[in-house]
């Protein structure tokens, strides 16, 4: 029997890798990882040193004993990245020097600092108080001495939120601090490890283009196409490559490698294939590459493709041919290697999926019609590409995001073409703009202006995609087992028009059956009858039904009586001078935005149950009332400690 790893030989190395890596995320099987080591340790010294005339017969148990081994290993370095990711800071203020490792995200009155912990091998985010640094950032790789109490990520625990805990633990940090004007200083040491230096050279390029008179627009979009910095872009701009299905752009990813790969190899293409130094030219390449990766911060997408094509210049020179899926195998086995957690990261799933998509499936759908004429055929190509790409990827953006973008194929067929030329005009200017200080002659004005053009013209093309009827279908968020479904029912039915086996159409049909059903069942299920109170700090958010009480339409109090369940929401300090014969019975207090609040007081007029504080409460106000609600034995849910109240009927 043909061996199914013959053509991808690193594909039998990733399996088991993932496996572990699963195993010890979900599972915590980090104690039966040295069961695993010795399992196939044995099991490959047995193959090794089995009598002659049986190591033919007993040769599985090398494969069987590397799978085993491998798993191991990916149990240990899942483990050892949870650790990092773990909180284990003290409950109380503390000095601490940290290492700044990125540049500063703008906050509305902060800027957030991703700084490493040397002391304790941990990652956090410190947010500074913004006048503490006016305009001077710091850069990565200096090294601060700050005081604060470094807390855990926390949800607001509102129905169907981002899970930021779990995303932050997935990105390696630890825990946040807040870092007033005074609580912080810069030691003046700064740290050069390459990353560091790669991340400066970052800095140094964004300033750079801010330099050649570009407005925030341009700038933002060029900082986004080529390093991969996205945190200049305005929410409008990103909403609309959302919508139109090409947000893939504005992240440094396989297509911006291949550009910068195309350009690389046409300024190299003097190195003839065949000529006495022509094993220089891969070898020139591939540094260039990993320069870009490490420029655009070493984002998973940028080392997946980097190493792919690592993968394709290093058989070059060793005269080997090596299949493109084996490459993509390849960069996905070290990149989990080196951070497990990437395998949770969505903009990894993304790009796996759409690559593995186009390696094993544009081939078979551009050969669905033959077209004679070039430019028409190149179109298709275009056409078939992105089609395949969104095939893969729009089951896992249903699942994070519920959102599916209706005109995304019509919009890559502009989209892509327009980014590889604003990438090829972008190091057009830069290498005009160097040529120009060198002879003091300004010679970048025209293209400049091209790429300005360039610039516009794609803005102008989203905008009129995004405006277009029925751009974006929303709210279609689909679960993890419709999840499973859909990919089956895309395999299935790839499989019956592609290779017309029947097993793969009753395969597709059954899948399609059970979706349906799922569907049917979700729609049959009544939404139990909700008051919310919502966690938004400083801010009032209370829904039930079609009443929504928030920070613009408060009035003084608001009584509720719904199925036996009286419900005050109390917005001033009414009652502080009342007296009362008869408590009135409150099922439910719902305090808010006023300061005043007293539960010794109310509880002289209400017969209360329970207590909900709004988080537009002050925090010393709303400790101050859970005091009180304890010392009159009454319950008491602070929303900004406890996330969303719900109250089923």
């Amino acid at each position: 029997m043909k061996n199914p790893f013959s053509g991808c030989p690193f594909l039998f190395f990733l399996i088991p890798l993932l496996a572990g890596i699963l195993l010890q995320y979900f599972f915590d099987t980090y104690r039966l990882s040295i069961a695993f080591f010795l399992t196939g340790t044995m099991a490959m010294l047995s193959s090794y040193f089995a009598p002659e005339r049986l190591q033919y017969r007993l040769r599985w148990l090398f494969g069987a004993g590397a799978f085993a081994f491998i798993i191991g290993i990916g149990i240990v370095s899942t483990a050892m990245r949870q650790e990092k990711s773990a909180f284990i800071f003290a409950n109380e203020a503390k000095a601490y020097i940290g290492i700044v490792e990125d540049i500063p995200q703008e906050k509305p009155k902060t800027q957030a600092y991703k700084v490493y912990l040397p002391d304790y091998d941990k990652q956090v985010v410190c947010y500074v108080q913004r006048d503490s640094v006016g305009n001077k950032y710091l850069q990565p790789g200096d090294e601060l001495f700050f005081y604060g109490k470094i807390q855990p990520f926390r949800n607001m625990g509102n129905p169907d939120d981002f899970d930021y805990e779990r995303y932050m633990y997935n990105q390696g940090f630890a825990g946040s601090v807040y870092l007033p004007r005074e609580a912080w200083q810069a030691s003046g040491e700064v740290f050069s490890s390459p990353e560091y230096l790669a991340l400066r050279c970052r800095t140094y390029i964004m300033d750079f283009y801010k330099s050649l008179g570009l407005n925030h627009m341009e700038y933002s979009i060029l900082c986004g196409l080529t390093l991969g910095y996205k945190d200049e872009l305005t929410d409008d701009i990103k909403q609309g490559f959302r919508t139109t299905g090409t947000v893939h752009v504005l992240s440094t990813s396989g297509l911006h490698v291949m550009i910068i790969y195309l350009m690389i190899s046409f300024l190299l293409g003097f190195i003839r294939k065949g000529a006495r130094y022509y094993a220089l030219r891969p070898i020139l390449i591939i540094l260039l590459l990993w320069c870009y990766a490490f420029v655009t911060g070493l984002s998973p997408s940028v080392v997946r493709a980097s190493i792919m094509l690592t993968v394709f210049c290093v058989s070059e020179v060793a005269r080997r041919r090596n299949t493109s899926l084996n490459a993509l195998y390849t960069a996905a086995f070290f990149i989990l290697l080196y951070n497990p957690f990437s395998l949770f990261n969505i903009g990894f799933q993304l790009s796996f999926m759409s690559v593995l998509s186009i390696l094993h499936l544009q081939p078979k759908a551009s050969r669905i019609f033959y077209i004679e004429n070039k430019y028409l055929n190149e179109l298709w190509q275009m056409f078939t590409l992105s089609l395949v790409a969104q095939l893969a990827t729009f089951p896992i953006c249903l699942y994070y995001f519920g959102t599916f973008p209706t005109y995304f194929f019509a919009a890559n067929l502009v989209i892509v073409p327009l980014v590889s030329l604003i990438i090829y005009t972008m190091g057009v200017v830069v290498a005009a703009k160097v040529f120009s200080l060198l002879i003091g002659i300004s010679l970048y004005s025209l293209p400049l202006s091209v790429l300005q053009g360039l610039v516009w013209a794609m803005t102008g093309v989203i905008s009129f995609f995004e405006s277009l009827p029925f751009a974006l279908i929303s709210d279609a968020k689909v679960s993890s087992l419709q999840l499973v479904l859909i990919f089956i029912l895309i395999l299935s039915f790839l499989l019956f028009f592609l290779k017309k086996n029947s097993k793969g159409l009753i395969a597709g049909l059954t899948a399609a059956l059970f979706l349906l059903a799922t569907g049917i069942y979700d729609n049959l299920q009544e939404d139990p009858n909700q008051l919310i109170v919502f966690n938004r700090p400083g801010k009032t958010e209370i829904l039930y039904d079609e009443i929504s009480i928030n920070s613009e339409n408060i009035k003084p109090y608001q009584y509720l009586d719904v199925e036996g369940e009286t419900i005050l929401v109390l917005s001033e300090n009414l009652f502080q001078n009342q007296v009362a014969d008869e408590k009135l019975a409150i099922s439910h207090l719902i305090l808010i935005n006023d300061k005043a609040h007293s539960l010794y007081h109310l509880s002289q007029l209400f017969s209360v149950r329970n207590v909900i504080l709004d988080g537009s409460l002050p925090s010393y106000v709303r400790h101050r009332l859970s005091k009180e609600c304890k010392k009159l034995n009454i319950p008491c849910h602070d929303v900004a400690e406890n996330g969303a109240y719900t109250l089923n009927f």
